[in-house]
């Protein structure tokens, strides 16, 4: 009698543990049971059924163009008494460049290497206005343009009288490997004098295969001075290569020697260089009255074993005279 009750209950114990062990799976048929027979029953009375849910893939981050940047803008300095009396702007992607634009402003911070691996600083300089109330403003535009536009006073607004020369520096966070595209105003854009590529080629090396391939410069730049100081607006194009049609447009400043040779310490290659890459670093010289420009680029280091490389030239002719000086006369800013 008493065998028999403890087999019972056993028995009793060991049904209880299948059941809960199955509650999960049985809860899962039964939700899904009710749009199964509803998807059934409408499919006999020739109804639309419930369509299922598909998992839908996350975005590649190459498809947005606004995940090279951050909008995030840090103010460095400001002021309406610069001392630049001409329109211009410069471009610091790495701490020498950037040492160079804190002899326009000593009063902008030290930065240091890391810090431009993810960051720019862009100086923009609206040059000289017979009166206050002008500014500059940076903001960020549709697809990740970095947007430069001049403030002006509202009509009739009580401003200073005097000569100013408003300007505007900030850092904005920029990938390493990424260009900075910049919409100017117009005060920028007729500062800028514009140049043609007549000849120019760049021959690409590396990856696991180690093959050359080499394709035919064309395309325009367009460039800013002020003292030693030179920006340059790349849009070049590269044709003729096995891969197709390649593309360089990025925003670059450097120095100028009293003899006219260039300097640009970082030039993003575009898709001249797929990754992995570093960027390019270009020397050239000025000649004829900066008439012409010659220009060498080459690949700093491949970061990978099996990374690219490259190195180019270009020779390019102004195709407008040198832009008209803005500056008025009389007191100088302070």
């Amino acid at each position: 009698m008493t065998r028999t009750k403890f087999s019972t209950n056993v028995l009793m114990i060991a049904s209880l543990i299948v059941n809960t062990a199955s509650a999960p799976a049985c809860a899962a048929q039964t939700d899904d049971a009710p749009r199964e027979a509803a998807n059934a029953s409408a499919q006999s009375k020739g109804q639309k059924q419930t369509p299922q849910p598909t998992p839908q893939p996350a975005p590649a981050v190459e498809d947005n163009l606004e995940t090279n940047v951050s909008n995030e803008i840090k103010e460095l300095a400001a002021g309406g008494y610069g001392s630049v009396r001409e329109s211009f702007i410069f471009v610091a992607r790495d701490a020498e460049t950037y040492a160079s634009l804190r002899k326009l402003n000593d009063q902008l911070p030290e930065l240091g290497a890391d810090f431009f691996k993810s960051n720019a600083v862009v100086a923009a300089f609206l040059g000289e206005r017979r009166s206050g109330g002008y500014g500059v403003g940076i903001e960020r535009g549709a697809g990740g343009l970095l947007r430069v536009s001049e403030k002006s006073p509202p009509k009739g607004a009580m401003v200073t009288m005097a000569l100013t020369a408003p300007f505007r520096i900030v850092s904005v966070g920029v990938r390493d490997e990424s260009p900075l595209a910049l919409e100017l105003d117009a005060a920028w854009q007729e500062a800028a004098r514009p140049y043609r590529v007549d000849a120019g080629e760049f021959t690409r090396m590396g990856g696991f295969a180690g093959r050359l391939e080499k394709s035919t410069l064309k395309g325009d730049i367009r460039i800013m001075r002020h003292a030693q100081l030179a920006t340059l607006l790349f849009a070049l194009q590269g044709t003729g290569g096995a891969e197709g049609a390649h593309a360089l447009q990025d925003t670059a400043s450097g120095t100028v020697a009293p003899d006219g040779g260039l300097t640009l310490t970082r030039l993003d290659p575009g898709s001249f260089v797929p990754p992995p890459r570093h960027p390019l670093h270009a020397r050239g010289n000025f000649n004829d009255n900066e008439g012409r420009l010659s220009l060498t680029f080459e690949v700093t280091q491949a970061k990978v074993n099996d990374g690219y490389g490259g190195q180019g030239k270009l020779e390019a002719t102004a195709t407008a005279p040198p832009p008209k000086k803005r500056a008025v006369d009389g007191d100088r800013p302070m």
